[in-house]
């Protein structure tokens, strides 16, 4: 057996998979794999036949240095190689690694982070990860040959110095009896490895071999070990894995410390200095004994390395003066803030909204509404500010969010453009929040606000904590989307089906209002005809022609930047102009986050682009069918039992590939599922025939999803909110 893959396994049931794939589909084969459980029940490995797979464990949780230490006790192969169950190789790791594996070299390549899984990695994830400034190789510029100066000098502390990423000669572990100290939870790999790179006799770097480490993106359910806020254990661990470390590395002529020596001063000036000016007497001046010892180990000759301010806490702690250190990080904090918001003006506006308008008397009868980001006047704020205004006339004041343009308001209220200064003092004192959208994930949330969230669809796409992979520009959405919600008072829900999904998805527990969204009351319009008489008129739409509207959603993976959507029209707009233009007009919504701007001036008075028109549901009331793919217009446009048809051209890619679905589309969908031009336009003409055929289905589906709307939901939400 020539390696030995010890993989510490902690219940990453979501993750394991792609680590035991990577590992089945590697180009070199000769390998056993040790999966030590820790604490935790094993998972099914009956796939992995190919494999050949040890079950092991450890007791009640012994940490990732026991489980470790297991599997050096149990492995058969001459080398070692230690992968976390949460990451992945790529598929020649193992061979390029190998090539190398010979008279006792240690050999070693790159680590490369990324947030995604393995799938989307290998279809897209090099893409995504530069798109999100997560996927470089880690910046190095020093000797990789020189194993002391990479391993250290690549990471971004001490606290990421790691044995992963490299072939292990099992002779020079066992022979020298080299173990992970288990007491250690946070710092083990640090002084295994010195300990290693002491006793090895040759090292060689394999620049094509790269080992993938999988960032978390939900650490709230899944978080990383090395993500836990214990910081005074971290503290005082890694002041005893630098010593154990330092120690090591004197017995040895080829080790060169300057670069452990940088960062544990590092970790000095961001780490313990910070955690000594609000820690108890006795604690700190436990820390600063620690520390001064461990300072005995750092060579004089980092100090020209340093700069002026880590220079002066590295020689009071050298000599024991903590209330230097404590004085001194306060004063360089104060001023580091000053220097920030007098040459940031995006600090400054957060600064005074923390630091002053937050600290202000709250004003007890304004609303701040925002719709879609401030992009329009729209959705349900729009609806539940024109119920305020026509049944409480004169009772609050209003406050709107644009993103910069003005909005068109049918009533008085004060405009400000999004993060202006404007933005944030209202956003401190306003006691009603009503927006269809995250706010800012530094909002603060005080004492007697309320902030009602209406949301904005019916889920068809999984969402938040349901999604394994966000393929958005934010990986951080998880973190973000959790913080965000503990905010929330009350969140609207249009059925019970979204109410089930939002308590899960959104990890959500708060109050949760069951009235049907305001944004639909306009489908129930005491007199339709004569608003959509209206809407048409105001649109210049021949009153004659009966309405196409088109409303695809965005791809989570077509994108140019954050926030910065691709889209392209599948839709043959000539063809259908060609056979339905005598009878009909298409109007198309892209959903607001695509950028592009469809130029359709060939098709004028047969194609009208309304991407940028502010309320859809005014398009739903005069539309006489409704063509989307995956976006959750249908289950609004469902109100109006009008015909559906679906244009789902990328169905598999995106059933498989992305978010996936919450429902059985072929099983629900009121309407049939069509894949070009020609398929719409058979449909389109035989749109009686379609109805017929769908009724049934179309029956069932209102009564899942449309069950609890009746024109009336203004009035309910704002009874509960706003008269409670």
């Amino acid at each position: 057996m020539k390696i030995s893959v010890i993989v510490a396994y902690h219940g990453e049931e979501n993750y394991i998979r792609d680590c035991l794939d990577s590992l089945k589909q590697q180009a070199f084969q000769d390998f056993e794999v040790l999966l030590i459980c820790d604490g935790c029940e094993a998972p099914d490995v009956s796939a992995y036949s190919e494999l050949t797979i040890s079950l092991l464990e450890t007791k009640n949780q012994s940490g990732v240095a026991a489980a470790r230490n297991i599997g050096i006790e149990n492995a058969k192969g001459e080398y070692l190689f230690f992968l976390d169950a949460d990451d992945y190789l790529e598929e020649n790791a193992f061979a390029k690694l190998v090539a190398h594996a010979e008279n006792s070299c240690l050999s070693y390549g790159e680590i490369k982070a990324t947030w995604y899984s393995r799938k989307v990695y290998l279809d897209n994830g090099e893409e995504l990860d530069r798109q999100n400034g997560t996927g470089e190789k880690d910046e190095f510029d020093g000797d990789r040959n020189d194993p002391y100066e990479f391993f250290v000098k690549r990471a971004a502390g001490i606290q990421s110095i790691t044995i992963l990423g490299m072939l292990i000669p099992t002779t020079v572990v066992r022979e020298n009896q080299i173990r992970f100290e288990e007491q250690y939870k946070y710092y083990s790999d640090l002084p295994f490895l010195m300990a290693v790179l002491a006793k090895v006799e040759k090292t060689c770097y394999e620049a094509e071999m790269t080992y993938i480490k999988r960032k978390h993106n939900d650490p709230i359910n899944l978080p990383s070990l090395l993500q836990a806020k214990d910081e005074e254990k971290k503290i005082f661990e890694s002041m005893d894995a630098y010593v154990a470390a330092k120690k090591v590395m004197e017995k040895d002529d080829k080790a060169d410390g300057t670069h452990l020596d940088y960062k544990f001063v590092r970790r000095l000036v961001t780490s313990f200095a910070p955690y000594m000016i609000d820690a108890k007497e006795a604690k700190k001046k436990e820390v600063m004994m620690r520390l001064q010892e461990a300072l005995t180990y750092v060579s004089k000759d980092i100090v020209p390395m340093l700069h002026h301010h880590d220079k002066k806490l590295y020689f009071y702690g050298l000599n024991g003066e903590v209330d230097k250190i404590t004085s001194k990080t306060k004063n360089h904090a104060r001023r580091q803030t000053l220097f920030r918001i007098c040459t940031s003006r995006a600090k400054m506006k957060r600064y005074l909204y923390e630091k002053v308008f937050s600290k202000m008397k709250m004003l007890d009868d304004t609303v701040i509404f925002e719709s879609f980001f401030g992009k329009s006047y729209s959705d349900s704020p729009k609806y539940i500010f024109e119920y305020l205004n026509e049944k409480y006339p004169g009772k609050y004041k209003y406050v709107w969010v644009n993103a910069g343009k003005r909005l068109k308001l049918p009533y008085p209220a004060k405009q400000m453009t999004r993060f202006s200064f404007k933005y944030f003092y209202y956003m401190a004192r306003c006691k009603y929040i009503v927006f269809n959208g995250r706010q800012p994930h530094y909002f603060i949330k005080r004492k007697g606000n309320v902030f009602l969230e209406t949301w904005h669809g019916t889920p068809l796409k999984k969402l938040v904590f349901d999604m394994d992979d966000v393929t958005t520009a934010s990986p951080l959405y998880k973190e973000q989307f959790y913080i965000q919600t503990r905010s929330w008072d009350y969140l609207v829900a249009p059925n019970q089906f979204s109410e089930d999904i939002f308590r899960h998805a959104f990890m959500y527990d708060g109050g949760m209002l069951e009235t049907g969204y305001p944004r639909n009351d306009i489908l129930y319009h005491p007199d339709k005809e004569k608003k959509m008489a209206e809407i048409k008129a105001e649109l210049n739409i021949p009153a004659e022609k009966k309405v196409i509207l088109y409303a695809p959603t965005w791809r989570d993976d077509e994108f140019y930047g954050h926030a910065q959507y691709k889209f392209s029209l599948k839709m043959d707009l000539a063809k259908m102009k060609e056979e339905l233009g005598d009878e009909y007009v298409v109007l198309l919504r892209t959903h607001y986050f695509i950028a592009d701007f469809l130029d359709l001036s060939e098709f004028k008075g047969f194609a009208y682009n309304l991407s940028k028109y502010d309320d859809i549901a005014r398009l739903y009331l005069i539309s006489d069918i409704l063509i989307t793919d995956y976006s959750s217009v249908f289950f609004d446009y469902a109100n109006l039992r009008r015909p559906m048809l679906f244009f789902t051209y990328d169905l598999e890619k995106y059933r498989s590939v992305l978010r996936g679905f919450y429902m059985d589309v072929e099983e629900e969908l009121p309407g049939p599922m069509l894949f070009d031009t020609e398929q719409i336009i058979d449909a389109v003409k035989n749109i009686d025939d379609v109805q017929n055929k769908y009724k049934e289905k179309y029956d069932c589906f209102c009564d899942k999803y449309c069950a609890w709307e009746d024109g009336h939901a203004s009035e309910k939400v704002v009874n509960a909110v706003f008269n409670r």
